[in-house]
């Protein structure tokens, strides 16, 4: 059964059968030496109401495999290569693990330092909120990642996973990104900027593109549907009109390292998140105390209200009215939110 066969140049480590229901809703997980952050990642979802994970793991070294494997909802795959050269522009390896298992269902595709949350959050599960979509005949929502950050210097910080995320890094920058325009595509646009542009893009602007803020996480996957450069543009889809966020932890521990090794390992490669990567390299080093936080960051109160009063986040009328019809709120099942 195809279901049971490893897509091409992905080798297959589990052996749990993957016989999944119709309904299932399903993440998607490309990652490397994220064994800290993992706990979070899977107590998150597995509060919003993910039903099964599929973990593409690109050589960890530092028990992640291992910590997948032990898990009775997950499977994991591997391959080696570049994750830059292979998996961003066009993500090869997680459209072909959506395309063989995830066609037909819900997906979420996020990376191991990113949580999903959506208006009403707190009252409406994930199977709720996908109903919903479905009942508008949407096929996929944008997200904005809204980068998160800890007090006092950059490269100061540390974190041995025993609290949760938000806890580490509770700082954001109110504002959102700016907007571009894509006429004909998908979505139709873009936000960049944030905080990475604010610290570490200075005298880049008129170069490159500062980073993309927009993401398309979440998609009733076809088997003609494909993300193009990485989940920021992706085949034709109906949007919701509503806008989910992405907390995105890419502060919270190791930042320096992994900038420092991506550029090492892929040092032939000319790729856009290389350069990012080169940015945040020149700034620590103009400034080794660099810090994030500024008089205009705001703490994160862990609801969805704040998010769509500060614009992060959009919902609707007709959206608040299916929330208001249902009759009991859900508990709080999350761990990291």
């Amino acid at each position: 059964m195809l279901a049971n066969r490893s897509p091409k140049h992905l080798e297959r480590l589990d052996d749990r059968p993957i016989d999944m229901r119709k309904e299932e809703i399903l993440c998607f997980v490309a990652l490397r030496n994220e064994s800290i952050l993992l706990p979070h990642l899977l107590a998150h979802y597995r509060g919003l109401g993910v039903d099964r994970f599929f973990f593409l793991d690109n050589g960890s070294i530092d028990g992640t495999r291992e910590l997948i494997l032990e898990q009775p909802d997950s499977h994991c795959f591997h391959t080696g290569g570049s994750h830059f050269a292979e998996n961003i522009t066009p993500p090869h390896w997680i459209n072909t693990l959506m395309r063989v298992y995830g066609s037909g269902h819900w997906c979420l595709s996020v990376d191991a330092d990113e949580l999903l949350v959506y208006p009403d959050f707190e009252r409406v599960d994930l199977r709720r909120f996908l109903s919903y979509l479905d009942s508008t005949g949407a096929e996929a929502v944008i997200g904005s990642m809204i980068d998160m950050y800890a007090d006092g210097p950059l490269a100061d910080c540390r974190y041995d996973g025993k609290i949760p995320l938000v806890d580490a890094s509770p700082f954001f920058d109110p504002e959102p990104g700016w907007l571009r325009a894509r006429d004909g595509l998908y979505p139709p646009e873009q936000m960049f900027g944030g905080v990475r542009e604010r610290a570490f893009w200075q005298g880049r602007f008129k170069q490159t593109f500062p980073p993309c803020l927009t993401k398309v996480s979440i998609v009733r996957w076809s088997r003609s549907t494909y993300y193009q450069a990485a989940q920021h543009t992706i085949t034709k889809v109906r949007f919701s009109e509503l806008r989910v966020a992405l907390l995105h932890f890419k502060f919270v521990w190791g930042f320096h390292q992994k900038s420092a090794s991506s550029l090492t390992e892929n040092v032939q490669l000319k790729e856009k998140t290389l350069e990012e990567r080169a940015a945040y390299m020149e700034a620590l080093e103009r400034d080794p105390k660099l810090s994030l936080r500024n008089s205009r960051s705001v703490r994160y109160r862990g609801d969805a209200a704040q998010l769509v009063e500060l614009g992060w986040m959009r919902t609707s009328d007709r959206y608040a009215h299916y929330v208001a019809q249902m009759a009991e709120p859900r508990s709080r099942g999350t761990a990291s939110t």
